[in-house]
């Protein structure tokens, strides 16, 4: 499975930008060679997991029976760890070419994405520079293409797409984005 590029949240010791990196990597065990990893690997239902910072993160199976992968990062209020699985963007190692930390941490949805905004009492945020210039452009489209499938705005709530708002959206985004 490709795992999702690192993400860009706020360094919890300089609050300058920083990368989130998931510590697994997950791999079917049918089509994947364990003896040419060098890491440490763990089978997990038709799982092979890759422990990618061994010294920071060893793998332990979820609790639940599920042997699947969810996503969208963890949010107060959000999916409780009793619903099994393993849940992605939820905890990792975070890097900060700033100051140099490392560490590990449990992210807190949109707490700690570093491209984040207020607007009008609610968060609008994205994952990163990529998905805020995705965002951006979808904002300032004329005729927006639909949000269905893959598309990386099809979570922005329709909130930040009325034409009431359009325009202190557009402002905002573009001011951080540069």
């Amino acid at each position: 499975m490709r795992l999702p590029a690192p993400i860009e949240v706020r360094c919890p010791h300089c609050q300058g930008q920083a990368f989130f990196e998931e510590p697994f990597e997950f791999h079917s065990a049918r089509h994947f060679d364990a003896s040419a990893e060098h890491r440490p690997v763990h089978r997990w239902s038709n799982w092979l997991v890759v422990e990618r910072f061994p010294s920071h993160y060893r793998w332990k199976a979820p609790r639940s029976s599920g042997a699947y992968i969810r996503s969208g990062g963890y949010q107060e209020g959000g999916v409780p760890e009793s619903e099994g699985g393993y849940p992605l963007m939820t905890q990792g190692l975070i890097r900060c070419p700033a100051c140099h930390q490392q560490s590990r941490r449990r992210l807190q949805w949109p707490t700690d994405a570093y491209w984040q905004w207020q607007i009008r009492g609610q968060c609008l945020w994205a994952w990163d520079r990529q998905h805020a210039l995705a965002i951006l452009a979808y904002v300032q489209a004329d005729n927006r293409p639909s949000r269905r499938g893959g598309s990386p705005v099809r979570y922005v709530p329709s909130h930040f797409l009325t034409a009431k708002i359009r325009e202190l959206v557009v402002r905002k985004l573009t001011q951080s984005l540069g």
